[in-house]
C-alpha cells in the first residue's frame, strides 16, 4: 500500500508540473491581431510588416497574398 501511494504522489506531481509547464508556454505565446489590408504584392506586405517589427509596435507577423498579386493581408503579432 505504502509503495502505491508513493507511485501515486510522484505522477501526480509530475501531472501538476507538467500542467504548470503548458500553462507557463501559453501566456508567453504572443497574441494574433486583426488582419489589415493592403494593396500590393507580397514583397511590399513581408516590408510593411518588417517595418512594424523593427519600430518595435508588433513582435511578428504572417502575409498573405490575394487576387493574383494586387492585394494582401497582413496578420501581426503583438506580444502579451
Amino acid at each position: 500500500m505504502r509503495k502505491n501511494l508513493k507511485k501515486a504522489v510522484v505522477v501526480g506531481a509530475s501531472i501538476l508540473a507538467f500542467s504548470g509547464v503548458a500553462a507557463g508556454v501559453a501566456q508567453a505565446a504572443p497574441r494574433q491581431g486583426a488582419d489589415i489590408k493592403g494593396n500590393g504584392n507580397l514583397q511590399e506586405c513581408i516590408r510593411w510588416g518588417n517595418a512594424l517589427k523593427k519600430s518595435g509596435k508588433i513582435v511578428g507577423f504572417a502575409c498573405m497574398e490575394n487576387q493574383g498579386g494586387k492585394t494582401y493581408e497582413l496578420t501581426p503579432y503583438y506580444a502579451n
